[in-house]
């Protein structure tokens, strides 16, 4: 009757164990790039729905004074520019329509261009992705928002 395992059972087992380990790890190795991505990414299309919704809103409106986003905010000229968008993002809170939106998000605006923000993925002064395909962001990509179009959109390595 056999009680213990040899060694060369032992041997099989780790060799079986190296080999699977060195085929896993390196999937779950970009998982967190992964997940900066897509976090990323749905923020920014949350972003522009609702900017999107903004405008709409103002063009049922009429007006120009309307209270957009389920009593969130209470919009008027200051807030939005001739073409019924949002004049910017987050000024702060309560100045602008979406701050309250971005207030929660990983996003962050760019003290040297209101109109620049980092994601979880692309933010210099984080621990961005350092290298991603073309339509995800990664180190020296931002987001831009265009109040003259209501466009957030993703810009790629401008330098």
């Amino acid at each position: 009757m056999k009680t213990a395992f040899t060694l060369i059972e032992l041997i099989v087992a780790i060799v079986i164990i190296g080999v699977l380990s060195a085929v896993a790890i390196p999937r779950f190795v970009g998982m967190v790039d992964n997940s900066k991505v897509s976090s990323e990414l749905a923020t920014a299309s949350s972003v522009q729905t609702i900017i999107d919704a903004a405008h709409g809103d103002w063009i049922v409106s009429g007006d120009c004074q309307f209270t957009w986003g389920n009593g969130q905010q209470h919009l008027n000229g200051n807030d939005l520019n001739a073409n019924g968008y949002p004049t910017h993002l987050d000024a702060g809170p309560g100045s602008d329509p979406l701050s309250w939106i971005l207030q929660d998000s990983d996003f962050v605006r760019d003290n040297a261009d209101r109109d620049r923000y980092y994601g979880p993925a692309s933010d210099p002064s984080g621990n961005p992705v350092t290298d991603n395909t073309v339509g995800e962001p990664d180190n020296g990509d931002f987001w831009n928002y265009d109040p003259a179009t209501g466009q957030f959109t993703l810009v790629e390595n401008p330098e």
